[in-house]
């Protein structure tokens, strides 16, 4: 008989699993409370930069390379393939690290002028800007949900219930009354994760807001690429759709409670967002906001994720499965592949990943720097 699975939680990182185990024959149970990419989890804004730099560390790099290859797979329409900037502030900082990491795993990059990307930006405190041309923007909700649908089509049974933890995850309780189990439980659960295992589990929820501004027909992406100043903490990407510039201060927020918070973006994250708009591309630095997204980081110290067995399950039947630490989409469905294959014990598990008390606070894997 094939093994057999509940995956809780359908944000990017439990949709990807549910979908990969169940086109891989097992018998699979998606538990979600909501709906896959529904509003109040952190898979929940329309779209997300996809990249490989990730400075210093090739396990990331090729993981998020090997995403994207994934993600094409899944529906091309999914990935504007825009490419990435880097807006580098030091000759030897972490866009210089990354250099070097794609270069020697041969993952197109270059240096580019800046001016040549977008119709104005602001150049004078840059070193360089290194340019991914086959990095892009990822329709993210839109991609949770073909995940989904797609472990649904290949015979995963959908199941629509809040879910809490018995015998340290190994049963799994539905506020319907019900009680799943089967030869592996692995809880992906998001913003909720620290709520359900927090006593052997350190994730910081955190309240992170993005902007929309209205512009003008040409900073439409795939035209304008993605950006990121990492020593600014700051990232955005071009009009997707019709959406707008999109602006994103990356300094951690507040804490947040997934479940009861109102969704309302900050204003003085607001007037920072556009005083760095007008900073870094003049020409629309009186653009008018059109929308904002309240979403949530799920922060492990050191930005890595958690995937882990549960350490009262010495048999490794109940794994955890989080800390997406706001770049969860870049790895979703590779990260997937290589749990599979930790489950079945057919390789070992990724150390960086483990639980314990050894994680660092470095940041070196998404923006997240000095604010300007």
């Amino acid at each position: 008989m094939p093994p057999s699975a509940v995956v809780v939680g359908a944000g990017v990182l439990g949709s990807a699993l549910a979908d990969r185990l169940a086109r891989s024959d097992w018998s699979v149970t998606h538990v979600e409370q909501y709906a896959p990419g529904h509003v109040r989890s952190g898979s929940g804004d329309e779209s997300r930069l996809i990249r490989s730099a990730h400075g210093a560390d090739a396990t990331h790099a090729q993981m998020s390379r090997r995403a994207l290859e994934l993600w094409k797979e899944l529906d091309r329409r999914l990935v504007c393939e825009s490419g990435v900037a880097w807006f580098a502030r030091r000759p030897d900082g972490w866009e210089a690290d990354a250099e070097r990491v794609l270069t020697s795993l041969g993952i197109p990059n270059e240096r580019v002028d800046p001016a040549e990307l977008f119709p104005s930006v602001r150049t004078d405190d840059l070193a360089f800007t290194l340019l991914e041309p086959e990095a892009g923007l990822l329709r993210a909700r839109d991609g949770v949900r073909a995940l989904a649908d797609r472990a649904v089509a290949a015979g995963a049974e959908r199941v629509t219930a809040a879910a809490t933890p018995q015998d340290d995850g190994a049963r799994v309780a539905l506020d319907d009354g019900r009680v799943l189990e089967a030869d592996h439980v692995i809880w992906a659960c998001g913003g909720w994760m620290a709520a359900l295992f927090g006593d052997v589990l350190d994730l910081r929820i955190t309240h992170q807001d993005v902007y929309y501004f209205g512009v003008p027909g040409r900073w439409a992406a795939p035209g304008v690429p993605g950006w990121v100043d990492f020593d600014g903490a700051f990232y955005g990407m071009g009009d997707l759709d019709g959406r707008g510039v999109k602006i994103g201060p990356d300094q951690e927020g507040p804490a947040i409670d997934s479940l009861d918070a109102e969704r309302r973006a900050d204003p003085t994250l607001e007037r920072v967002a556009r005083e760095y708009l007008g900073y870094r591309f003049p020409d629309i630095a009186d653009a008018p906001l059109v929308g904002t997204r309240v979403c949530q980081y799920e922060m492990t110290s050191d930005e890595r994720f958690v995937v882990a067995p549960h350490p009262a399950c010495t048999d490794g039947r109940v794994w955890l499965l989080g800390g997406g630490s706001g770049h969860a989409f870049k790895h979703g469905p590779a990260l997937a592949e290589r749990l599979e294959r930790w489950i079945l014990a057919s390789e070992p598990a990724e150390p960086m990943f483990s639980l314990g008390p050894d994680r660092r606070h470095d940041v070196q894997l998404r923006t997240g720097g000095t604010p300007l």
